[in-house]
């Protein structure tokens, strides 16, 4: 009977033990992706930074897409700049992008990656999906004027004369991360939204 109860008692320390292992593990993965989450975002970040310092937006482009632009607020799924590297775009593909502002998650998804397309025509990924899996991408282009030129202009930012408010050109790039396993094992699943304003004038 003594044998028994010991035995219960050594199963029941072992469980809880066993179960601690598990949390510390869990925890410590959860940790790994966090940190490599973080690390691609800041990869972007500074990706995207130095791109909008060589380049401004492709007005000729924008123009085309003067009409659109103004329905949709400002908002596009590729972003146009010209500069030094030339005509340039970007823009997050995939065969299951999710909205960035929708809550429900696919779980059968792998999420988008994010390309950017030279001037010659070539995609180049820019992301290590890997590591991580982005939601689709919102560009929100910001127009800006001075309080002077809206004094002075009664056509400023109206729709036929929309270029001239980029006086400061930027844009607003907005998405999420996710961990690379997200929709496999959601204990350890990392997700992190992303919003960031860029000044789209190239240094002198």
């Amino acid at each position: 009977m003594e044998l028994i109860i010991v035995m219960v008692i050594l199963g029941i320390l072992f469980v809880l033990l066993l179960k601690t292992y598990n949390w510390i593990a869990t925890m410590v993965f959860r940790v790994q992706q966090e940190k490599e989450v973080t690390q691609e975002i800041l990869q972007i970040s500074q990706l995207m930074q130095n791109f909008s310092e060589r380049n401004t937006l492709d007005y000729p482009t924008y123009s085309l897409l003067a009409g659109w632009l103004v329905a949709s607020k400002w908002i596009t799924d590729v972003l146009y700049l010209s500069g030094q590297d030339g005509r340039i775009s970007f823009f997050a593909s995939g065969t299951t992008c999710v909205d960035p502002i929708d809550e429900i998650v696919l779980w059968a998804s792998t999420g988008c990656s994010f390309y950017m397309k030279t001037s010659a025509g070539q995609t180049i990924e820019l992301i290590n999906t890997k590591k991580i899996a982005i939601s689709k991408i919102i560009f929100k282009v910001i127009p800006f004027a001075s309080e002077e030129q809206y004094l002075l202009s009664t056509t400023l930012c109206a729709p036929w004369d929309y270029l001239h408010c980029l006086n400061v050109p930027g844009f607003r790039m907005i998405f999420k991360v996710y961990s690379v396993n997200y929709w496999k094992q959601w204990a350890t699943h990392v997700v992190v939204p992303f919003q960031q304003f860029f000044n789209a004038k190239p240094k002198k």
